[in-house]
């Protein structure tokens, strides 16, 4: 395992998005192309030039890369027939089946008539985006759509506030967390020591930290976030990551409180971190501005709109509970890069 710590115990026009986020198991972009394919082997698509047909001669191809589905596109008139086999592509595609295929169907059937003659429209999808040009007069729509995972020019990014894994990293993991959210708290204590023992310990990933405290709803993340800052700044690096899991495993007992430093300040002394200064620190807002860049990259260039996000190198990650969308996103990462060429980009470590 990597050594992280001392050991203790651009706007889219459109969205898409499913209640439950229950992945299939069957398919998506990520996986080899014929999972894919097996999951509409009850359509019987035919091969074609450059792809295959299915439904009402609807035509769509799987583009890959190193026998990794990296993109799909297709082609047809909108008739009921193609609407459901549309639909159910995307579904299979993105891996969400249904819960995507039932939404996309709705949206074909009722919000077309709107991007007719209006050229590409980028719509969101939960982490993929689908680009759509709609031509024709109803009830003959014509649909041409590719759908690919959305990405990030990792430029974008800030430097990271923390991280561990080693600075020339092949790949990253960058989480954007906030210390008083109760899912950030569940991805801390669950699913961050999971990747350590798995993926994190390969010696090729690096681990991300950025602030991103949700000001609206949570009012004492901001302090949190700088109370860390002020912590490690009397003690030293390493010293966030212990504090880290303290504040996420203490995060009851002072969330809601009116003035919380003085019980986060107690919670670095319990754990036998300095505290020297830190009330002071925080008090003098020492650390707000480098918060408050981070908390208006994430919300204003990355468009972010809740916590945890994670991506996996300039991908953002669906299920971010699942260790094998981690996994799935390093191989479709691997792929997209070496079809266009390029090593993936790990960008700068941070301080």
């Amino acid at each position: 395992m990597i050594p992280r710590r001392p050991v203790r115990t651009a706007p889219l026009l459109l969205l898409l998005t499913v209640a439950l986020l229950v992945p299939t198991a069957f398919a998506s972009i990520g996986e080899a192309p014929s999972t894919i394919l097996d999951a509409l082997k009850s359509y019987q698509p035919k091969a074609a030039a450059g792809g295959f047909t299915a439904a009402s001669d609807f035509a769509f191809q799987v583009d890959s890369a190193t026998d990794i589905a990296i993109a799909i596109s297709g082609s047809g008139t909108m008739n009921a027939a193609n609407i459901t086999f549309a639909s159910d592509l995307i579904g299979a595609a993105t891996g969400y089946g249904s819960a995507i295929a039932q939404p996309a169907a709705q949206f074909f059937q009722t919000r077309l008539a709107d991007l007719v003659g209006k050229g590409p429209t980028a719509i969101g999808v939960e982490e993929y985006e689908l680009s759509l040009t709609v031509t024709g007069q109803a009830p003959a729509y014509h649909l041409d759509f590719t759908l690919r995972p959305q990405t990030v020019d990792p430029s974008t990014f800030p430097p990271a506030a923390h991280s561990f894994g080693p600075a020339d990293a092949k790949h990253v993991i960058r989480e954007f967390s906030d210390f008083q959210c109760p899912f950030c708290a569940r991805f801390a204590t669950q699913v961050l020591p999971q990747l350590e023992k798995g993926l994190l310990a390969q010696g090729n990933v690096r681990f991300e930290f950025h602030y991103f405290p949700l000001k609206s709803i949570h009012p004492n993340a901001v302090t949190a976030a700088e109370t860390a800052e002020c912590v490690v700044a009397a003690n030293d690096p390493k010293s966030f990551w212990t504090y880290h899991d303290l504040l996420f495993a203490n995060q009851d007992h002072w969330a809601s409180l009116s003035d919380p430093v003085p019980t986060l300040v107690q919670i670095a002394a319990d754990a036998g971190l300095n505290t020297g200064g830190v009330a002071q620190c925080v008090k003098d807002g020492t650390y707000a501005a480098a918060i408050e860049n981070d908390y208006q990259i994430a919300l204003n260039q990355l468009h972010l709109t809740g916590t945890p996000t994670l991506f996996v190198d300039d991908l953002k990650v669906g299920d971010y509970t699942k260790l094998d969308s981690y996994t799935r996103l390093i191989t479709l990462s691997d792929a997209m890069h070496a079809s266009a060429g390029a090593a993936p980009a790990s960008g700068g470590t941070g301080p």
